[in-house]
């Protein structure tokens, strides 16, 4: 995704709200396929913003801005997704 204008950020923050929705979901649920889907999406979230943080221009501080906080947004869901998947194995350590 080659970042040109304001909306393609719009639309990258837009996806990051729907990942958002994604952590929520395998969090409350005991399906690991359901937090490794919401761990790749963030991955390819992830990978998107560092394009587009190396592709944005020094003088759209806002751009820059938004992408900073949109990495630091999907690092906390990462974080949140490995603790998920660490309490689901270790319940699923206590039931055998």
């Amino acid at each position: 995704m080659t970042l040109q204008n304001e909306h393609e950020v719009r639309e990258m923050l837009k996806g990051i709200e729907q990942i958002e929705e994604e952590v929520r979901n395998a969090q409350n649920s005991t399906d690991p396929q359901q937090v490794e889907k919401a761990q790749n999406g963030i991955k390819e979230l992830q990978s998107l913003v560092a394009d587009a943080q190396g592709k944005a221009t020094k003088g759209n501080d806002q751009s820059n801005v938004q992408l900073f906080e949109a990495q630091q947004q999907l690092e906390q869901y990462q974080q949140q997704m490995e603790r998920t998947q660490r309490n689901l194995s270790a319940q699923n350590d206590q039931v055998q």
